[in-house]
Parts: structure tokens; sequence; C-alpha cells
């Protein structure tokens, strides 16, 4: 994605993730989205996994925060949201939060500030399936918002 805003877009203390679509019901590979500065070290990401479900992860300076997975099936169009924040990490599918964390860090003020349909370095995991709306919001919305949000 380019042109869709800077650093000053993405809030890297806080925020939400939205996505609005589905992905491809093929199997075999993952298919992130991703928030970044550009490297694997400093990203949010989610992705369809090759194995079936979805995951939603972070890492701040290289290091694992959060890592939260839903086994659940998607096949439809489904809305899903990923939370962060200090200490405060949640995943929603289609008006359910499906997974949090409470001991997950976030990055410095202006550290994410790239969208990937794949992988932080563009190349890798492409995402491969349809999208209705890709949304990030630079603060954390409270549970009863990302229910509003995400309910089909």
């Amino acid at each position: 994605v380019t042109g869709a805003g800077d650093a000053t877009t993405f809030n890297s203390t806080e925020g939400v993730l939205y996505l609005e679509g589905a992905a491809l019901t093929q199997l075999g590979s993952n298919r992130h989205i991703s928030v970044s500065s550009g490297s694997d070290n400093n990203r949010l990401y989610f992705y369809y996994r090759s194995s079936g479900g979805f995951a939603f992860a972070s890492f701040v300076g290289g290091v694992l925060q959060a890592n939260i997975t839903f086994s659940g099936i998607i096949t439809n169009t489904s809305k899903i949201a990923c939370k962060y924040k200090e200490n405060d990490y949640a995943l929603w599918v289609d008006g359910v939060e499906v997974g949090t964390d409470t001991s997950a860090s976030v990055w410095s003020a202006n550290t994410l500030n790239r969208l990937n349909f794949s992988e932080p370095n563009g190349a890798g995991s492409p995402f491969q399936g349809k999208v209705k709306s890709v949304i990030t919001f630079d603060t954390a919305l409270t549970d009863a918002e990302l229910e509003c949000l995400t309910t089909i």
C-alpha cells in the first residue's frame, strides 16, 4: 500500500488494526496484513494461518510480545479487529473477543509507519483474498466499540 499515510497515521503506542474481508479458501500458505517499521523487528500483523484459523502477533525490538490465535473456521467475509495497547492486546472476530494478552509491550512513538498486504518486507506471505475494508484506528477502542465494529 502506498500513499496511505506515514508515521503520524499510525499510533505505535495504541490502536486497532481492522479487516473486513476473507482469505481465499486455499490452505497451505499464511496470508498476512502487517503494520511495521519496515522490518521484522517491529511489526504488528494478523494472518490467516496455513493450517486454518487466524492469528494476531506483535514483535517489539525483535521480541515476540503477543501471539493470539483463533482456531475457528473463517470461510466467509468476517470482521476482525486486533487491539494493541500496553498490557492490553485483544483479538475480536465477528463480534466476539476470542483472545487476549495482558502482559505485552508496545512500540515507542512513531515506530510503525508501513502497511503491507504481506509480511513487513512486502514480499513474503502475500495476502490473497477479498478485502472490503482495512482500517487503522489511532486509539485502542473499548470492548463495547470493538463488539459493535466487528458484529456482522
